[in-house]
């Protein structure tokens, strides 16, 4: 899968989307991801192989069960991932999941 992928992925599941940020306010719940840092494979001073770590959130201010099995069954279906506790974003008034996995 490509960033590009994914944004479609995610797009045609329903969420809001976006890398990186949103560049106008956008209510929960939606999607951001973010590329953690690269993983390469390296010998005789070359990349032979790379992988693109990537940080996916999801963000809401109320548990629906209906959304998640979406995320993880249609848009990371395919894929290996681990994703983070539920956390309470005070500042936010908000709640946030991270879904970890890799390009």
């Amino acid at each position: 899968m490509t960033l590009e992928e994914l944004k479609t992925r995610c797009e045609n599941a329903g969420f809001k989307y976006a890398y990186g940020l949103f560049k106008q306010p956008t209510e929960p719940p939606h999607l951001i991801s973010v590329s953690t840092a690269t993983e390469n494979f390296m010998a005789d001073n070359k990349v032979y192989y790379g992988t693109i770590p990537i940080q996916l959130d999801y963000t809401y201010t109320e548990k629906n069960l209906e959304e998640q099995a979406k995320i993880e069954n249609e848009i990371l279906g395919d894929i290996a991932w681990n994703k983070t506790e539920e956390t309470y974003l005070q500042d936010e008034d908000v709640w946030q999941v991270s879904y970890f996995f890799e390009l």
